[in-house]
């Protein structure tokens, strides 16, 4: 498989089913990706076409390669061949938000680990700028 890092693009550039995955928090990852403080790989092979946002963070029980958004088609490839690099660079745990739904399809892809946390937003139907 070929991996791409590659600087953050201008919106209308993304694939609509990364923009998705970012959700409301797509300024925030953008501004750290453009900051240098998350990465933007764009991960393509047979059958195999995925956008992955990463970053790194230490932690006092070690290093963790962070998920912060995934989309395209062929993630069960590309599981292992984050699994595996995340171990080549010293990481200690990858982690990843999702619904429960997201991580029963990541479990088949290597992911399943243990849920530590639930994050949820409440939308006080406010937002800056208005």
């Amino acid at each position: 498989m070929k991996v791409t890092r590659i600087s953050w693009p201008y919106p209308h550039q993304m694939p609509e089913k990364l923009l998705k995955a970012c959700g409301d928090d797509f300024a925030s990852i953008r501004n750290q990706v453009q900051d240098g403080l998350a990465h933007l790989y764009l991960i393509e092979g047979e059958n195999t076409h995925v956008w992955v946002v990463t970053r790194g963070e230490e932690l006092p029980e070690g290093k963790e390669l962070v998920i912060v958004c995934a989309a395209g088609h062929g993630m069960k490839g590309v599981g292992q061949l984050l699994i595996d690099n995340a171990k080549r660079l010293g990481f200690d745990f990858i982690r990843y938000h999702g619904s429960e739904a997201t991580h029963r399809l990541y479990s088949g892809y290597g992911f399943g680990g243990v849920e530590i946390e639930r994050v949820y937003k409440v939308a006080l139907g406010v937002s800056s700028g208005r």
